[in-house]
């Protein structure tokens, strides 16, 4: 691996509501330093009918001159199948099963990571996708299990059995949410159970932390970054030694942000979702986020999260 994090493949993380294509076009152009971005998950049902959002997020015009991977949410194989061809359809060579997702609205239904609560139906589920030659290739994203990372020995020796493309490895259960401390041990074992390609998903939030990623698991491929890139659009491109963002290309960032979500949507839209997004650089200051819960317009936003 080259040194400073210049070998490690970076993906950014699907945040649905936020990683859309005005986010990914205008984080390519001014910061750059990701090679995959990936697409919020399409919920997939009997018919196979998208939303208008989620047509027009993997639509190739929305994505040209990007490297995306498009992602599903099922429990059916045929759907996921079927899903599969519409992808390839779209020009893309790779597609992305969400075994990942927390929320109680999708597990209940054992769809994301509520898959993982039956790993024989899991079993059952990728022996009848991968019965048949698939027309893209196929990669997962996971957690380390639902209750406890005591059910990841089984599941990791379950994903090393399939021919995933990568599988990307969130580093806490689905009790766990999004909070507390991550279990990079789990990534530990899924090298050694020989899982293809693994990727590493969880609380990267500086260069430091991804310094210290590569001290411990020195081969490593890849890592998923979503909330430190929020925080630090120019993440990707520091850890592969570049320079820190300056204040011109934080508005430049911003500014267009907003004014895309705009253009698509409407004011009150994009300054919501400017709001949001703010919500990550300043997360732990106290008078940043008061401003920015003032501000109505944005030049205010700017000057609340740059601290003017």
């Amino acid at each position: 691996m080259a040194e400073g994090g210049k070998g490690l493949t970076i993906y950014f993380a699907p945040m649905e509501g936020m990683t859309d294509g005005i986010l990914r076009q205008t984080h390519h152009r001014i910061f750059g330093g990701v090679d995959v971005y990936c697409l919020p998950f399409h919920k997939l049902t009997q018919s196979l009918s998208l939303l208008t959002r989620e047509e027009r997020d993997i639509a190739p015009e929305e994505n040209e001159g990007l490297n995306v991977l498009p992602q599903a949410l099922t429990r059916d194989p045929e759907q996921l199948s079927a899903w599969l061809y519409y992808v390839s359809e779209c020009g893309y060579s790779c597609a992305d099963l969400n075994l990942g997702c927390p929320s109680p609205t999708v597990t209940k239904r054992g769809r994301g990571s509520g898959m993982l609560q039956d790993p024989g139906y899991l079993r059952t589920f990728l022996d009848r996708l991968f019965s048949n030659t698939l027309p893209v290739s196929l990669s997962v994203k996971t957690r380390i299990g639902y209750e406890s990372p005591e059910e990841w020995p089984e599941l990791a020796d379950l994903f090393a059995d399939y021919p995933f493309a990568h599988v990307t490895i969130h580093a806490r259960t689905t009790r766990e949410q999004y909070t507390g401390a991550v279990h990079p041990e789990a990534f530990e074992l899924a090298l050694r159970k020989g899982i293809p390609h693994p990727v590493y998903n969880g609380d990267l939030r500086t260069v430091e932390d991804v310094r210290a990623f590569e001290e411990r698991f020195p081969a490593a491929e890849a890592v998923m970054i979503g909330r430190g890139l929020l925080a630090d659009p120019a993440l990707g491109r520091r850890i592969r030694g570049g320079k820190e963002a300056s204040e011109e290309e934080l508005r430049n960032w911003y500014t267009a942000l907003y004014e895309g979500w705009r253009d698509r949507f409407d004011r009150t839209i994009a300054l919501g979702r400017i709001k949001k997004l703010m919500e990550w650089p300043s997360e732990g200051d106290i008078r940043r986020k008061r401003l920015l819960r003032r501000a109505d317009n944005i030049e205010s936003c700017i000057s609340a999260v740059l601290g003017e």
